[in-house]
Order: structure tokens, then sequence, then C-alpha cells
């Protein structure tokens, strides 16, 4: 099988060497907990490392937010925009409603199959789908968009994650996701992001609960936000 390396040091080794290729992953977690970093940094070292394009489509984000990212972490995401590396495009949620599901799935296809096709995209963070959910307002209408999505572009030979929002309650792992909590079972792996309390202060931590077709430990792993990113602490500090 074909992995994708995650841009994310330390989390290849717990997944067989990264993300099947293709496929659709849930990135979940609290506000804070580093979903957005994860995403951005999937696609960035995506480019920079192994040469392959990405494109982050952004729902109800502030159009300074990667620009602070990048500033913070010394990424240059400006001269990978002017290379056609990375591209962002972005939805108001308000628009969403205005399209029935199946023009809703045929517009969404439409701008990423051109970007896909003009700059050859190998990577996809969806940034987040909690608005599209909403919007929806049906469980099981916002299942079948997610899967057509999650297929069509696993079709065209897409690595994609879909962020997603969760309250910030670390003690259990099957809390919802979205309203409808339908993610998991539709989309082909789970990245869950915590807060955990430690003695004086809370620690950041990630879990991998599902990865289709790959051996991985069921057990959470501190992370580090520093200079260069996000990364993994080594199984040392497995907590």
């Amino acid at each position: 099988m074909d992995r994708v390396k995650t841009g994310i040091p330390g989390l290849d080794e717990l997944i067989e060497g990264g993300f099947p290729n293709p496929s659709s992953i849930l990135v979940t977690g609290p506000p804070g907990s580093g979903k957005s970093i994860f995403g951005l940094q999937f696609l960035y070292n995506g480019a920079v490392l192994y040469n392959e394009p990405g494109f982050m489509i952004s729902v109800e984000a502030y159009n300074k937010d990667f620009q602070w990212y990048a500033e913070r972490f010394n990424w240059d995401i400006v001269g990978l925009q002017k290379k056609d590396k990375l591209i962002f495009s972005s939805y108001d949620p308000v628009e969403f409603g205005k399209f029935e599901l199946r023009s809703l799935h045929s517009e969404i296809i439409l701008q990423l199959d051109k970007v896909i096709k003009e700059i050859g995209v190998k990577r996809i963070v969806f940034d987040s789908i909690a608005p599209l959910a909403q919007s929806i307002n049906n469980k099981s209408k916002f299942r079948t968009l997610l899967y057509y999505i999650s297929r069509s572009l696993k079709e065209r030979g897409c690595t994609t994650l879909f962020v997603s929002e969760k309250p910030p309650m670390p003690n259990n792992v099957m809390d919802n996701l979205t309203e409808y909590n339908v993610e998991p079972f539709v989309l082909d792996g789970v990245i869950d992001l915590f807060f955990n309390a430690g003695q004086d202060s809370l620690n950041q931590t990630l879990m991998v609960r599902k990865m289709i077709a790959t051996r991985f430990p069921m057990s959470k792993y501190l992370i580090d936000i520093g200079d260069n990113g996000m990364q993994l602490a080594t199984s040392t500090y497995k907590i």
C-alpha cells in the first residue's frame, strides 16, 4: 500500500509510514487543540518536503489566520503560493444554504477539480466541516454529501483532511464530533486532538482512533507546538 507522509514528526511511525494513499481523514478536537496547525502543516510540509501541491478550503476562517501561522513557524507560504504549490480558497457558510444537496456536491467538486487539474493537487484540507453540517441540518443528507465528496477526491488521487470540532471533554474519546457524529463512519481515519490535565497545566495530546488497513497503537501521545510547528513526543513520553 502506498502511504502519504503526514508532515507531522513522530506520527508516521505510529501509522505504518503515513496515511493510506488516497484516503480521507478526520482531524477533530476542541478549540485551540491544534487542528488548523495540523492541517496547514500537512499541506506545507507536503509541498516543501515531498513536492506534493496542496489546497486549503477554509470555512469561517479569518483571512490573516494562515499568515499569522506562517510568521509564527517561519513557513514561506507566500513563496509556495507564487509557485502554485499551495492554494487557498474560502467558503461563506451562508452560501451553503443556497444549494440543493446534489448541486452543493457538484459546486464543491467543480472548484476542487479545476485546481487539482491545473496544479496537480495531491493534498487537500477542508477546515472546517462543522458549518457545512449545520447548514444542511439533516443527518442523512450530511452523511451522503460527506461520502460523495470523500469518494470523489479519492478517485482523483487526493488525500484529504476534514477538520471538525468537538467540545473540550478530554476524558471521553467518543464525544460527539458534530451534532450528527457520522464522520468516523464515513471517513477512512480519525485523528483526535485533546487537552489532558497535568499536575500544573493542560497537556496537548494526540490519539489515532481509526486508520483503515493500518495497525496503530490505541494510546494518547503528548504533542508539542514549537518554532517549527507540531510534533509528537517520543514513545518514552507516551501517556
